[in-house]
């Protein structure tokens, strides 16, 4: 039997006896358990993998105080200029709507026909009426004969003769409903609002249109929800701009706010007084309206820039904590004053926030304050 060297080296990753030149001659020569065992022995001595340490990364900011003052921050709207002087015009009796001439924002003048009922029923019931009175007549008279010719009590006489003035009564009833049966213009104006539309069915006294005449005073009509409803009282100020007066500044007074909703829409109808002005005005301009409440409340300021991720009244703002990380913090934002975001809730315990830098931070990222 022939004899080898004990010892060995590694040859292309395969264990071989010192002088051997294939590494076959050895693993012909040993059994597999000793061949698992030099092929552990040996991967047991590689060197162990380094391990890289990556040092996080600080992120410079710098923060500023979140300051807390009492402010009124304005309630903006849109509205429509016009006449402080305004007429609604209905029918005296109920009914369909036959015809409907003009419409919102068109001038009329004086003794204009603006809208017609059905007179269907209306001319019935004056028929009716007319012939109810001439029956009368034709008693009243007879009477008057027999009661001439001694044929008729007096009494006879007196009850034709009240019948008589009783149908008289009813026929101008049915002519008077008839006549208003119509809407004609008071005034010269402008129509501002049309609250039937054709073939629809009205009530007796309910508004058809609202008239607005002409003259030199003028208000602002506009609409807001419940929530701003409550912040303004009766004698707000206001700052307008009219679109047709583009650069022009004109102010107005809150003079009516009312007590209920409009059930169409859900908004409360608030009437505005314009100061007087030199600029000519006409019923209709658009007008963009700031109202300033008297009342004041109390608004954590912080800058705009320090606001991320703003959606709507939602956004989130930065704040380092004592360990000199970021925590990121839901803020809500009532509104925007000037380069300031009024905020009115997610800031009560916080001091400072981040303001340069915030859009590299995120929710445990290391930071370094500079001054």
């Amino acid at each position: 039997m022939k004899r080898y060297n004990k010892f060995f080296v590694v040859r292309d990753g395969v264990p071989a006896f010192a002088g051997m030149t294939t590494p076959s001659r050895v693993t012909r020569h040993l059994s597999p358990v000793t061949f698992l065992l030099l092929l552990a022995f040996l991967a047991g001595c590689k060197p162990a993998a380094v391990k890289e340490t990556v040092k996080a990364e600080v992120v410079k900011v710098r923060v500023v105080p979140v300051l807390t003052q009492n402010i009124s921050l304005p309630v903006r709207s849109g509205g429509i200029v016009a006449t402080s002087e305004e007429v609604k015009l209905s029918f005296k009796t109920g009914g369909i709507v036959a015809h409907t001439y003009v419409k919102e924002g068109d001038l009329v003048k004086q003794g204009q026909l603006l809208a017609i009922l059905n007179l269907s029923e209306i001319n019935a019931q004056v028929n009716q009426a007319k012939n109810g009175f001439d029956k009368a007549q034709r008693d009243f008279n007879r009477a008057k004969n027999l009661y001439a010719d001694s044929v008729a009590t007096l009494e006879q006489l007196q009850n034709a003769e009240t019948a008589l003035n009783v149908s008289k009564s009813v026929l101008d009833m049915t002519q008077f409903n008839l006549s208003h049966s119509r809407i004609i213009a008071p005034k010269s104006g402008v129509i501002l609002r049309q609250l039937v539309k054709e073939n629809e069915l009205t009530s007796p006294g309910y508004p058809v249109y609202a008239l607005g005449i002409s003259g030199k005073s003028w208000i602002i009509r506009t609409a807001l929800s419940d929530r701003d409803m409550v912040k303004i009282s009766i004698g707000d100020s206001a700052n307008v701009a009219i679109d047709a007066w583009p650069g022009e500044s004109f102010t107005a007074k809150i003079s009516q706010i009312d007590e209920a909703s409009n059930p169409m829409t859900g908004t409360y109808e608030i009437e505005l007084k314009l100061s007087e002005t030199a600029k000519k005005l006409a019923s209709g301009f658009i007008a963009n309206i700031e109202i300033y409440p008297s009342r004041k409340e109390s608004y954590a300021l912080i800058p705009m820039a320090s606001v991320v991720e703003a959606d709507g009244r939602v956004g989130y703002v930065y704040e380092v904590t004592p360990s000199g990380t970021a925590k990121k913090i839901k803020v809500n934002i009532a509104t925007l004053n000037g380069t300031q975001a009024a905020v009115t809730g997610g800031l009560e315990n916080v001091k400072e926030v981040v303001l340069d830098g915030v859009a590299y931070l995120a929710d445990g990222v290391k930071v370094d304050i500079i001054k």
